[in-house]
């Protein structure tokens, strides 16, 4: 299957962004809402937000200073003004997660909800959040893969091709295989919903 570039992804978010929070909605429903909760409750320093979307993490944030990008142009400007109306403390940009315009070192953590999955690279990515992580940082990813459970599996592989194309989204990834290729070492996996979404902690 051919590979969307960032560009066309982009178009497809802007696309897509004023029904971004409605659909994703469901999903907070079924529990992964609670799985952000879980992830950011105990974030620290400075934090860097890769595929930030429409900010539906900022509710689950304590108090710290974010730093968010996204590709698209719509997300971002629905992200600001969600952050206006719930008084965050956030600096908003817009930038390709496979090239980021941070130096070496910089953040205390780093953060991707939903992300790898669109990423045309999603390797290049991770690395890109490795050289911008300080060396006793953290990143963290909540994002939804390929499941453990056969069943589902095979569910996965008969939508994707449809799913891909309309939203530039893969079901099909392993993002514990995707995070040890980019020489990040994770510290915790946990596997929920019938083993799609991935709950990982990694470091340098």
């Amino acid at each position: 299957m051919r590979c969307i570039s960032s560009e066309h992804i982009a178009r497809k978010y802007n696309f897509f962004a004023p029904w971004y929070d409605f659909w994703t909605g469901f999903l907070d429903v079924l529990g992964v809402g609670r799985l952000r909760r879980q992830m950011l409750k105990n974030v620290y320093g400075r934090v860097l937000e890769i595929g930030i979307g429409t900010g539906r993490n900022f509710r689950y944030y304590p108090p710290v200073f974010i730093t968010g990008i996204d590709y698209s142009r719509e997300m971002i400007a629905l992200a600001k003004l969600k952050a206006q109306k719930q008084g965050m403390n956030i600096a908003l940009r817009r930038m390709n997660a496979e090239r980021l315009h941070f130096k070496k070192d910089e953040f205390d953590i780093v953060v991707d909800t939903l992300g790898l999955c669109t990423y045309p690279n999603p390797v290049k990515a991770l690395k890109e959040m490795r050289r911008v992580v300080k060396k006793n940082g953290l990143i963290l990813l909540l994002e939804h893969g390929i499941s453990h459970w056969k069943i589902v599996q095979r569910l996965q592989k008969k939508m994707e091709k449809k799913h891909y194309g309309q939203l530039g989204c893969s079901l099909l990834r392993n993002h514990e295989e995707l995070v040890k290729k980019a020489g990040l070492r994770i510290v915790k996996c946990e596997r929920k919903l019938f083993g799609i979404f991935y709950l990982i902690e990694a470091r340098k």
